[in-house]
């Protein structure tokens, strides 16, 4: 199946991996440990530099069809093919332009579970 977000980024970008685990201390020093996630969550820094106006289009189109963090979509992370569920990680899109019709433009997508 295809991913949503079909724009490949630019190498490199960043990628994360977290677990998260509650910890309790008792009173007498023991402490209890249990994860509170099925799994980790992955977390990717995405960059895109010198691309043209319609590939920021693209972005911008499926980041407003997702309003922003609200809702997820699939991105394939091509660094091992694995397709991810993820979501805007902020509510707003930054986007500089570098040259006439040429932007650099970064987001973070978070995974979803």
């Amino acid at each position: 199946m295809a991913s949503d977000l079909t724009l490949m980024p630019d190498y490199v970008y960043t990628e994360e991996i977290a677990y998260k685990t509650a910890i309790s201390e008792f009173e007498n020093g023991v402490e209890q440990r249990r994860s509170l996630w099925p799994s980790p969550k992955h977390k990717f820094t995405l960059q895109y530099k010198n691309r043209t106006s319609a590939e920021l289009a693209t972005i911008t189109s499926l980041f407003n069809s997702k309003l922003g963090a609200l809702t997820s979509f699939t991105f394939t992370n091509p660094n091992d093919n694995t397709e991810y569920t993820v979501r805007f990680l902020e509510d707003s899109l930054k986007v500089d332009k570098v040259f006439y019709e040429l932007h650099d433009f970064q987001f973070d997508v978070i995974e979803v579970f």
